[in-house]
């Protein structure tokens, strides 16, 4: 089992026009049973075509947990995303930038979390020295309401008639 760790910031600034080109992708959530995530993901590359990958992740533990990731097929990826995933489907065009020495993915949200900009970092140890770049905002990685689980069963869009 792989160590995933990340740390995700809130972006502050549009630095598309600094990223090397984005990738379309499609995401969603099979009900949970227990503390794992398990995720369907269909990415769209115009370079490279479609690829698929149901992922299951354990309960974070600050900026780690454990990761297996499978390849799928993309057209059961396809149909688990449209009749097996709870809640709302996450859409988002990721760009990749790199700075200092790290890649930073940089996820802009659509549809129902439109708006939303989030940079993540991976890192090869928890207590790695992080240089922030001055486009980085907040960071969110402790903070569960901004996971794409959270987000795909309360996107951004409801989170002002929540409150």
């Amino acid at each position: 089992m792989a160590l995933e760790i990340e740390r995700r910031f809130l972006v502050r600034k549009d630095i598309r026009h600094l990223c090397r080109d984005g990738i379309s992708i499609v995401q969603g959530y099979l009900p949970r049973d227990g503390d794992n995530t398990v995720r369907v993901r269909l990415i769209s590359d115009a370079t490279a075509g479609d690829t698929a990958t149901l992922t299951i992740k354990s309960r974070k533990s600050g900026a780690s947990r454990e990761e297996l990731e499978y390849p799928l097929g993309s057209d059961f990826a396809r149909q688990l995303l449209r009749h097996s995933c709870a809640g709302h489907l996450i859409r988002k065009t990721r760009y990749r930038h790199d700075q200092d020495g790290l890649c930073w993915e940089i996820d802009v949200f659509e549809g129902e979390n439109a708006g939303l900009v989030i940079a993540e970092v991976e890192l090869s140890d928890p207590e790695q020295i992080v240089p922030l770049p001055e486009w980085i905002g907040a960071e969110v990685t402790s903070l569960r309401a901004y996971s794409n689980s959270s987000l795909s069963r309360c996107p951004i869009r409801g989170w002002a008639s929540a409150a």
